[in-house]
């Protein structure tokens, strides 16, 4: 006989249309019925009393822990069944409540009970999984959490418990009907982020969170704490997978591209979790069918079909009996398509020569899935044919074929000397210094395209520096695999294109690979890369010399003149190449980018490279690159605000960027990221947000840590000042890197800050003044000075104090006192040079009235015509210069008809302004009359294009 005391425990409001349903189910069981009632209007506390339960009353303070903890502190019973009013057994197994406790061993503290939902306006049952429904009586129970509270020993996890087989015992579920869920998640939400927010984890509410938040709709929301949740990985809860099918369901909806990655991803997460959950290999099948991958997709539906034998897991499986004749018909699909797929045969083919540091890496990366390997060896003078040997003596039953040629200045033929030894079904060429990331990845990825007509696949690929700490240099798409049919062969002497019957991918049948293809290169890194650049112009030149199509080259061109620093060259080809009918497929960026790094490095002005940056983000609005490329422009014209926007606005897009499955335009962004970060952090100094100009300082010098502007424009921020915190950050980024100190040194030295420089030479700080260095504390205080002077200029010339214009220099007084009508000491016509001078000052500080009222003072500082022109010119340029288009235009057009200065450098100014203006038909006409440069062509088209285009 079992002879123990069984209590029941109940927390109620309101509940007597279901108090009595759940009494019934364990009346003949317990010795106990205990209920905190708080607040019940309607008959509850009578049913109850009834059934001679005892009831205790507790005000309702949005809190169900509470008075579940003062229900457990009344229980007398060795064994506590805890249920709501809404929950009963079953009428199958409510008799056995006894007999399983009597089972249960010592160390048991509690058991799971299966529980199923069911809605109770359509009977139908929602789901089932296992909760904590009975307890021993132990010293510290007890609950904590406002809502969805969980059971605690003291402050410890509950432990010990022993899941129950639902043959023997399990709770039927009314209270989530599809009726009243609603009101119930709206309440939810509430007391679980006012739990929050008094200080309990937000993690405990992260799966409720989510579920509540998807039952209202708002599934930006439930997403966001789903992906909070899974990222924890799996807990040690009941029921830990509601979530991750939650991501699962939701993703399986979206059709797009970037949808399939993230929900083959949440499944690839899900079977790593719940490696023993057969529904999810069953999905985790479908993925992988989905995309082709028909030998793994055959391995998961086996899987998932044997542990569906039987399975009694802790874990709900939702796969039911009706689903196993149509997951067998699914498997006999797959497994004929798996057959098929395996029966394609691949060729890796590459040319090398002195590839000693490569080859047996590449050899090694091929292998995994080539059924042969052809190599043409054009020469090597080193041990690469040492290394093929071996590896092919190391490897018997792969198929190896090496062809020993002499080079002829000429990669296609080399190239096709391979193609015509290969014969499997594909073709992956690459080079010696190319290798997949994932290479037991590219048969599968190649099987997908068993059903269709595909001839190319683009591979996606990143240009790696070795010589600079293994850094991204840019991201692109090349042609790497194409099937091998009749008139396959690679054209062009040096940046050969793969052909098919003179077709080039880009008319071809042509498909873009995600990133389980993706590809790292390593052939352009620093050190090698002017040498590569010196050979490249050779043949390119030598293909020009034989007739090839010169708009075809102008890009390769453009690289070749500006790895060897002929930037002038470079820019020349760059824009012919932007104006050519032929634009590489995949790289229509490139010569944009490469036009902007060649105008850097000759000086042009914002605005020249402003039209370059603004045709990049026409051509290719969604690549993050020119958005940052335009930041930067901005700020060197001192535009920091709009700048900043450009930067929020780049790092946005890169973010899109990098989470797409498929890239289809080349990005350059990563090789200046380190820039971007030191221009974004100045601007937000230069604006006054110094916390977060500190943090992209910080990210520029985790990048590249010997960035000058971003250790420089740092140490602007302090002033220039030994500070604690500034000094421990520096410290922090340094403290592994060999000579770090002295390296320091010498920059803060060179860029004017001695006070750094002197603390990391370890000379004190205090040296000026000891060595009793006038001169150098004069100079310091001085520079200091001409930061603030024309801040203190501007706000003079907006509001007169007469104390504080005594602290300017005489023509600055004379400005400041014309301007507010005051008695001045001198010729106003002396001050043209500081008018100029702090013209930027007022264009940053100033207001637009001070502006027009600043400018007015052009018609006094001229004594004769000419002087007065040459006056004018020069302050439309500087208003140009920093983005005031209006009002340079206005000054250009006071240029009298016939005057000389009215030259080819003057027109292409003007036409500059109104091509900003957005008056293309007028900027046409000022172009057409100013010298014929390629920047000039260029807007000419551009101006065209504009107008054909009805702007």
């Amino acid at each position: 006989m079992f002879d123990v005391k069984i209590s029941a425990v109940y927390i109620a409001k309101n509940e007597a249309h279901n108090i009595a349903r759940s009494l019934d189910s364990i009346r003949v069981s317990v010795d106990e019925l205990v209920l905190v009632d708080t607040g019940s209007a309607d008959e509850t506390v009578k049913i109850f009393e009834s059934y001679g339960g005892k009831v205790y009353h507790e005000k309702w303070a949005d809190d169900f822990s509470a008075p579940r903890n003062i229900a457990l502190s009344k229980a007398t019973g060795d064994w506590i069944i805890i249920l709501d009013a809404d929950e009963s057994f079953s009428m199958e197994t409510r008799q056995n409540i006894r007999a399983v406790l009597a089972q249960a061993s010592a160390e048991t503290n509690g058991l799971l009970i299966n529980m199923i939902n069911y809605d109770k306006d359509t009977g139908k049952a929602l789901d089932e999984f296992y909760a904590l429904r009975i307890v021993r009586n132990i010293p510290g129970l007890n609950y904590k959490g406002r809502i969805h509270e969980m059971m605690y020993i003291g402050e410890d996890y509950f432990h010990g418990w022993q899941r129950v087989s639902p043959k023997l015992l399990t709770i039927d579920h009314t209270g989530y009907t599809a009726s009243i869920s609603l009101e119930k998640n709206q309440r939810n939400i509430r007391l679980m982020e006012a739990a929050i927010r008094d200080g309990e984890p937000a993690e405990r509410y992260y799966t409720n969170l989510f579920e509540s938040y998807s039952a209202l709709g708002n599934m930006e929301r439930a997403l966001y704490y789903a992906q909070m949740d899974v990222a924890r990985g799996r807990q040690s809860i009941t029921y830990a997978s509601r979530s991750y099918r939650g991501l699962i369901s939701y993703y399986a909806k979206d059709t797009s591209s970037e949808g399939r990655l993230k929900h083959l991803q949440w499944v690839e997460k899900a079977v790593k979790d719940f490696p023993e959950l057969p529904d999810f290999h069953a999905e985790y099948s479908e993925c992988l069918y989905r995309q082709g991958r028909y030998r793994e997709a055959k391995r998961e539906i086996e899987l998932a079909l044997s542990l569906c034998e039987n399975y009694d897991g802790l874990e709900p499986c939702l796969l039911t009996p009706e689903m196993k004749p149509l997951m067998e018909q699914r498997k006999r699909e797959i497994t004929r398509l798996a057959e098929k797929q395996s029966k394609i045969t691949i060729s890796a083919c590459a040319i090398v020569k002195n590839e000693e540091n490569n080859i047996y890496g590449w050899l090694e990366n091929v292998s995994v899935f080539a059924d042969e390997i052809i190599i043409n060896d054009t020469g090597s003078e080193d041990r690469t044919k040492e290394f093929i040997a071996k590896f092919s003596e190391e490897n018997p039953d792969l198929a190896m074929v090496l062809i020993e040629s002499q080079w002829q200045d000429d990669f296609s033929f080399a190239k096709n000397q391979c193609l015509a030894e290969a014969t499997g079904d594909w073709i992956v060429f690459t080079d010696a210094d190319e290798t997949f990331v994932t290479p037991e990845k590219v048969r599968s990825v190649i099987g997908e395209q068993i059903n269709g007509n595909t001839q190319v696949i683009m591979v996606p690929m990143a240009n790696v520096d070795r010589d600079d700490n293994n850094n991204i240099i840019n991201t692109f798409s090349v042609p790497r695999i194409f099937r091998r049919e009749e008139g396959l062969c690679y054209e062009g002497r040096i940046h050969e294109m793969i052909t098919i019957g003179g077709r080039r991918p880009d008319n071809l049948a042509t498909v873009w690979a995600d990133k389980r293809l993706f590809m790292e290169h390593t052939g352009y890194s620093t050190g090698i890369n002017e040498s590569k650049a010196q050979r490249n112009l050779t043949l390119l030149l030598k293909d020009i010399e034989d007739g090839q199509d010169i708009e075809k080259l102008y890009q390769y061109l453009a690289e070749s003149y500006y790895a060897l620093g002929n930037y002038a060259e470079a820019l020349n080809k760059a824009l012919l190449a932007i104006q050519s009918a032929y634009q590489p497929m995949g790289h229509q960026g490139d010569m944009y980018w490469l036009a902007l790094n060649a105008m850097e490095k000759l000086d042009y002005s914002p605005e020249d490279k402003m039209a370059i940056v603004e045709g990049g983000i026409r051509l290719l609005p969604e690549l993050p690159d020119f958005y940052a490329r335009k930041g930067s422009v901005q700020m060197e014209a001192g535009n920091y605000h709009e700048a900043i926007k450009s930067f929020n606005m780049a790092w946005a897009k890169m973010a899109k960027y990098d989470e797409e499955a498929v890239h289809t335009n080349a990005s350059n962004l990563r090789s200046i990221l380190h820039l971007l970060f030191a221009d974004w952090g100045r601007c937000l100094y230069r604006t006054g947000y110094s916390d977060m100009a500190e943090e992209k300082y910080r990210e520029a010098l985790k990048i590249k840590p010997w960035t000058e502007t971003a250790l420089c424009g740092w140490a602007d921020i302090y002033q220039g000042r030994t500070a604690k915190d500034f000094i421990a950050s520096l410290e922090a980024i340094y403290a592994d890197i060999e000579n770090s100190r002295e390296l320091l040194a010498d920059i803060y030295a060179v860029n004017g800050f001695p006070e750094l420089a002197g603390y990391f030479s370890k000379v004190k700080k205090c040296s000026l003044i000891n060595d009793k260095d006038y001169s150098e504390i004069y100079n310091k205080s001085m520079k200091e000075m001409a930061e603030i002077l024309p801040a203190l200029f501007v706000c003079l010339l907006e509001k007169y104090n007469e104390e504080y214009v005594k602290l300017l220099p005489d023509n600055l007084k004379i400005l400041v006192n014309y301007l507010h009508g005051k008695p001045v000491a001198g010729e106003i016509k002396e001050c043209f040079a500081d008018y100029s001078s702090f013209m930027k000052a007022v264009m940053d500080f100033g207001t637009q009235e001070l502006l027009v009222k600043y400018l007015g003072f052009l018609d006094y500082f001229a004594t004769d015509e000419e002087k007065r022109e040459k006056q004018l010119l020069e302050v439309a340029g500087l208003l140009q210069k920093n983005h005031r288009e209006k009002e340079a235009l206005e000054l250009y057009q006071l240029l009298p008809e016939g005057s000389s200065k009215a030259d080819s450098v003057y027109y292409q100014n003007v036409g500059f302004c109104l091509f900003r203006e957005k008056e293309y038909a007028k900027a046409l006409e000022y172009f057409q009359r100013a010298e014929q440069s390629e920047i000039v062509k260029s807007y000419i088209i551009w101006c065209r294009e504009a107008m054909e285009n009805g702007n």
